[in-house]
């Protein structure tokens, strides 16, 4: 997608959101600002520099009165080209980070409470030493669509890789469905203008997208493996070096592995396992602008539009039906919904007298009817039903994406016993199932439909639109990307020794856990100077009965309290170190390459 046309850009969780990058920046070489920089800096007192040090670290929420920040809650704190275009668009924006700021909670949540993924009621089997041998997972952390904030980590993957489909190609498919006059002079110059722009916008994607994907990977894990020697930091996960050098030449080393993103095992790097979707987003990215390249503009003859869009339909319907592709899937329904979309607003536009007669790029080809347009033509005379139908549609997405979870357990072994998931685990395809797949591949299939159903009913429906479009949706979409690349790692240098000192992790620890963390055990929740809540000497959070939920024990919500702002502040710095420079570099590197 062209930046000059859009003022997002496409990344790993959907979209980077609006960044502050104007249509001047986009036009300067990054080397003339690297010397900009360097001449105000020589320009500048010692006390300038310190003040734009402090301004990198200024949290947002200081950047701005009281009453200019009430003055413009209805947007977003990024600029927009038009506010028309922000009204269409801030609700992708919102939604990803809701996503992003789920697989955060997800993370910490199922990180510290095994098997709480399990569906409501499931049995949680306990340990031999146990004095009861046996749970039932009955928390309100594990209800469906509650349990969302607590296990919706993979509902988000799943929403991301839909966003991700719809806005990559939502640039190239508006160039290829332009109206234009066959009686025009000009019919033919625009028309060649066309395939130039589309073939541009394909271009810039394909060229721009590793880098704007793993950039900000390399740097952040670059940050984190380089803390860890210089301030002397001990991590769960992974393990350290000896020294800074032998880290920075591991850290080359799996980086160079990492960015092979065909590879079929192990797909996150290292130090930061979280980054697995980075190589599926990038070949679901490949695969779809393929794919529109193919059907949209093959030498000098097109295809027809109502072929392609059949053609993406039947290609998503392959994947998720019988390929066990539902992460790929994902893309093509986001291609297919930015397809439907550009069809419907060309057909609302002015020019909409000429949609029957207006020639695709290449030959004089009209554009025909889709299979489906009796029903949406119907829809729209019957706005009530249409109502009813997109709320079904959300409400089923909802309780979809509340699908139990477990890495270990086979289909039939965790849903067999859940109330209305034993039926939907029977119609689940039998390649997801098979043997030489791994017992979590099936969850896909479900939470495919689940992204998209919830994915088109929230963007046609105003109320749920609206809520995405708040300022704190913004603010999350804004910093999404470098919220989902931090929060990994902090959740092993800050977070973890918050579930030590509140109890939260009780043990019994393995000889390494103790060496690195024996200290901290209970420290907090033993303090009886400040500790607020009950202690009850347990030790696991998993085998007793407690009296609290699983999941919402006061100690675990503190820890959660303590780490969202860390997590928040530095995602803002995330955003501004590796993922804003990241768009700058692959808009440079595509210009460098064109000429």
């Amino acid at each position: 997608m062209s930046p000059r046309d859009s003022p997002r850009e496409h990344v790993g969780l959907g979209y980077p959101g609006p960044h502050t990058i104007s249509e001047e920046g986009d036009e300067t070489s990054i080397f003339s600002n690297i010397a900009r920089l360097r001449h105000s800096l020589g320009n500048t007192s010692p006390w300038h520099i310190l003040c734009l040090a402090l301004d990198f670290f200024r949290p947002t929420i200081l950047r701005q009165s009281p009453r200019r920040r009430r003055s413009s809650s209805s947007v977003s704190s990024s600029s927009f080209s038009s506010r028309s275009e922000h009204l269409s668009t801030a609700w992708l924006d919102g939604l990803r980070g809701w996503a992003a700021f789920s697989v955060c909670l997800a993370h910490m949540s199922v990180y510290t409470h095994p098997r709480i993924e399990q569906c409501y009621g499931a049995l949680i089997q306990s340990s031999p030493e146990s004095n009861h041998p046996s749970l039932r997972n009955a928390t309100p952390a594990a209800v469906p669509v509650l349990r969302l904030f607590w296990s919706g980590g993979h509902f988000a993957v799943m929403i991301f890789f839909v966003i991700s489909g719809y806005v990559l190609t939502k640039r190239p498919i508006a160039l290829l469905s332009q109206p234009s006059a066959p009686s025009h002079p000009q019919h033919k110059s625009d028309d060649g203008d066309r395939k130039t722009a589309f073939v541009d916008a394909l271009h810039s994607a394909l060229v721009r997208r590793p880098l704007r994907l793993i950039l900000p990977v390399a740097l952040s894990t670059l940050v984190f493996a380089t803390s860890w020697h210089v301030f002397g930091i001990v991590t769960p996960w992974p393990k350290q070096q000896a020294n800074l050098v032998a880290e920075w030449w591991n850290w080359a080393r799996d980086l160079l592995k990492f960015c092979y993103f065909f590879r079929n095992r192990a797909l996150y790097t290292l130090y930061n396992i979280h980054t697995w979707t980075i190589p599926v987003e990038l070949r679901g990215s490949y695969s779809i602008l393929v794919w529109l390249f193919l059907w949209g503009y093959t030498g000098d003859s097109g295809v027809l539009t109502r072929r392609r869009v059949v053609a993406t339909a039947a290609m998503t319907f392959y994947l998720v039906m019988f390929a066990a592709g539902a992460w790929y899937a994902a893309f093509f329904a986001g291609m297919l919904t930015a397809e439907i979309d550009t069809l419907a607003s060309t057909a609302a536009s002015p020019d909409a007298s000429l949609k029957d007669k207006t020639p695709i790029i290449g030959d004089n080809i009209h554009l025909h009817h889709l299979p489906w347009d009796g029903l949406i033509h119907c829809l729209r005379q019957r706005p009530r039903l249409r109502s009813v139908l997109l709320h079904a549609m959300l409400a089923a997405g909802l309780y979809l994406g509340s699908e139990p979870s477990s890495d270990v357990l086979k289909p039939e072994e965790l849903l067999g016993t859940c109330r209305g998931w034993k039926t939907l685990s029977r119609m689940i395809p039998a390649p997801y199932t098979a043997s030489d797949e791994p017992e979590s591949v099936h969850r896909w299939f479900w939470l495919f439909w689940a992204a998209w159903l919830l994915f088109v009913s929230i963007k046609e429906i105003d109320w749920t639109r609206s809520l995405f479009e708040t300022r704190f949706s913004q603010y999350l979409g804004h910093h999404s990307f470098a919220l989902y690349l931090v929060h990994g790692p902090l959740i092993g240098l800050y977070s973890e020794r918050l579930f030590y000192l509140t109890g939260v992790k009780r043990g019994p620890l393995s000889d390494e856990e103790a060496a690195k963390f024996g200290h901290l055990m209970n420290r907090w929740r033993d303090s009886p100077q400040w500790w607020p809540f009950p202690r009850h000497p347990t030790p696991s959070a998993v085998d007793v009965l407690q009296p609290y939920p699983y999941g919402l024990e006061p100690e675990f919500l503190l820890c959660v309290v303590l780490s969202v702002p860390v997590f928040l502040y530095a995602a803002e710095l995330g955003t501004k170190a590796f993922d804003e420079p990241s768009v700058r570099i692959s808009r440079w590197a595509y210009r460098r390459l064109k000429r």
